[in-house]
């Protein structure tokens, strides 16, 4: 499984979301085959004041998503949060985007993908 973040405008969403599903003759949708699921997270909140309320509210549309493999069309359009600044995982699994993550290579020398001595004995 691979697990991306995605922001879209809303046009743009408009436009790339009925392309991620099939259409029976019925008219039921299921996801394409190179996906397992979406998550729709919407608008997100990068800051807020004292009493709660937002403050900056992201003007892109966030999307995660669970792949079976990675779909081209959506290349332009992942983005990388830090591991440590995100909200949202898979059943809870940190490790599948942190995998992810640490793949990009401008991220290779990231403290998320970095593997230290500590953690190799813990792996022993």
């Amino acid at each position: 499984m691979i697990f991306k973040k995605y922001e879209f405008t809303d046009e743009q969403w408009a436009t790339i979301r009925p392309t991620l599903y099939n259409e029976d003759e019925e008219g039921n949708q299921t996801l394409i085959p190179a996906l397992n699921s979406i998550v729709e997270i919407g608008f997100i909140c990068k800051a807020f004041n004292e009493e709660g309320s937002c403050t900056d509210l992201s003007t892109m549309y966030s999307v995660d998503m669970l792949l079976n493999e990675d779909v081209e069309s959506l290349e332009d359009y992942e983005v990388w949060p830090d591991p440590d600044n995100v909200a949202h995982y898979f059943s809870g699994d940190e490790s599948l985007y942190i995998k992810s993550y640490c793949l990009v290579p401008e991220h290779s020398e990231s403290p998320f993908c970095v593997i230290t001595e500590s953690d190799e004995d813990l792996a022993k």
